[in-house]
């Protein structure tokens, strides 16, 4: 009897980080574009707007990096490389802290009038989610 195990990523998880990566991506091009003042798309005198602008204007970039890195790392994760849980929970813990921190400037604003806001609360539970889930799943990567 030759039973050989075969390693199985977790396929949500792996879509989800994909997706997150794009979402990610492109969040921090519009973040870039609306704060160099090139118009996309939304009021930019929309005070929940302005609010998020003036977090997430130079961080932008690293939304977009992030996004990449992410992407990367779901990716590598279906794969089965050796590389994608680390890279995944240094990506996963990245993106919770940053849209913890955009989460906390929310208190003053109405949040929930902005599309964007939905893609980092969305954000902020994968990350913290993904990031357990890879702690407590860690064998199926060695």
């Amino acid at each position: 009897m030759n039973e050989t195990k075969k390693k199985d990523s977790n396929e949500l998880l792996n879509i989800l980080m994909i997706i997150i990566g794009g979402l990610f991506i492109l969040m921090g091009i519009l973040n870039i574009l609306a704060w160099a003042g090139i118009s996309v798309g939304f009021d930019l005198s929309n005070p929940a707007i302005q609010a998020a602008l003036t977090i997430l204007g130079p961080s932008g970039l690293l939304s977009v990096v992030l996004g990449v890195w992410c992407l990367v790392s779901g990716i590598g994760m279906f794969r089965e490389e050796e590389y994608a849980m680390g890279m995944g929970l240094v990506v996963l813990s990245s993106m919770a802290v940053q849209t913890l921190s955009i989460m906390l400037s929310w208190i003053s604003i109405e949040w929930w009038t902005n599309w964007i806001n939905y893609i980092i609360l969305i954000a902020f539970i994968i990350g913290v989610a993904g990031f357990f889930w890879l702690i407590f799943t860690y064998k199926r990567y060695n």
